[in-house]
């Protein structure tokens, strides 16, 4: 792949289709979250300690991407992943207890962190890296929309184990397109000389409010399905909800790809910001329909900000040697957020079952502690986009 030109689409088609299984454990997370309450009996906390478990898995091996994505054969590092979530999954489906549910998703999500390591290296070197990245999260949300349709029934029938056999299937699916990839990198050459305090601190400043938005995100995603069933609201009608959160996601990365940056890129992350902040306002109401918008709309946000975030990583990474750990600082916060959530609950005494039915209130710090690491968020990366807008 190169960014003259991509005459052979199968690269980038491949990159886009592993770009669509990294991400799917961490999507399907709120079904394991109240599938792990209602069919396993962990309580409130456990389940946000859960959610964290699998997404540090993710974070620890996004870390390390840095030094191995450009020395590894990209095969290598497709098959090696592929068959850590396959063995991660097996793993949970035997797992017999808290502790080792949590070892299991751990595994699964390194291969995952691999997984996104590669897409987002293979796909940040074409031309226009945020419209791959829109079409990658737009195949991830198709798949995932029939998912929050048919599997919270599934689940009562089948157990939490039919999550985890899914998982393992789609990510087997994909091994066919995983030689259509370059053996190494071939383009965006590395520059020694962009490594300068000027140049590295904008970067630092970007990852930094691109952790604190996927912090915020982490937590209210993790803990979106709990919201609802502390409304009271049915476990179908949650699911109806949370795929329609999947088609607002899906129309978002279409708006996103479609946009670009013709109207820069302050613009979009700004509006894309405020209506997150006022859907955590929706989800704290407790009624079906602001519980519907409140979800939607939150989903809606994330996914149109994320591409033009991502971008502004690659961007500011002039030397080109940073911006892959773009899914370091993505996946930490995202496993930080769920952790902070039920690190609160424990503190608030919630360590009785998930199915027993908390009341509304006790999720209402999930809201608040999204919107102030928005606003964070906001702050920090506003004047980092106005000036990439000016020049």
């Amino acid at each position: 792949m190169n960014r003259a030109g991509e005459a052979d689409f199968r690269p980038v088609m491949a990159g886009v289709l592993i770009y669509m299984v990294a991400p799917l454990g961490m999507t399907l997370i709120p079904l394991m979250v109240g599938a792990a309450a209602a069919d396993l009996g962990f309580s409130s906390s456990q389940v946000g300690y859960l959610a964290s478990a699998d997404l540090i898995g993710l974070a620890c091996i996004s870390v390390t991407a840095a030094v191995w994505i450009r020395r590894l054969t990209w095969h290598l590092i497709a098959l090696v992943s592929i068959s850590l979530i396959v063995l991660g999954n097996l793993f949970s489906v035997l797992a017999e207890s808290f502790a080792a549910m949590c070892v299991a998703r751990f595994i699964t999500e390194v291969g995952s962190g691999g997984l996104y390591a590669l897409a987002l290296v293979s796909l940040g070197e074409t031309r226009t890296p945020d419209r791959f990245f829109s079409f990658g999260i737009g195949l991830t949300i198709a798949l995932s929309v029939g998912v929050f349709l048919w599997f919270p029934a599934l689940i009562r029938t089948y157990g939490i184990d039919l999550l985890f056999v899914f998982h393992g299937a789609v990510a087997l699916a994909i091994l066919p397109v995983l030689f259509w990839l370059p053996k190494y990198a071939t383009g965006r050459p590395i520059a020694s000389g962009d490594t300068t305090p000027a140049k590295i601190k904008p970067l630092l400043i970007c990852f930094a409010a691109f952790g604190c938005f996927t912090l915020a995100e982490g937590g209210v995603w993790s803990y979106v399905e709990r919201i609802g069933a502390g409304a009271g609201l049915s476990a179908e009608y949650v699911g109806e909800v949370l795929a329609g959160t999947q088609v607002a996601s899906f129309c978002a990365a279409l708006l996103a790809s479609w946009l670009s940056i013709r109207f820069g890129r302050s613009l979009p992350i700004l509006a894309g910001m405020l209506a997150f902040m006022v859907s955590f306002y929706l989800l704290q109401i407790p009624d079906s329909t602001s519980y519907l918008i409140g979800a939607c709309l939150s989903q809606f946000a994330w996914i149109f900000v994320l591409p033009y975030l991502m971008l502004l990583c690659v961007e500011l990474d002039t030397s080109g040697r940073y911006y892959v750990l773009i899914t370091a600082t993505k996946m930490g916060g995202f496993a930080l957020g769920p952790a902070i959530i039920a690190t609160l609950l424990m503190r608030d005494g919630a360590t009785q079952p998930a199915t027993s039915g908390l009341v509304v209130q006790d999720f209402a710090m999930v809201s608040w502690m999204g919107g102030i690491f928005v606003l964070i968020s906001l702050v920090l990366l506003l004047p980092l986009a106005i000036r990439m807008d000016r020049s």
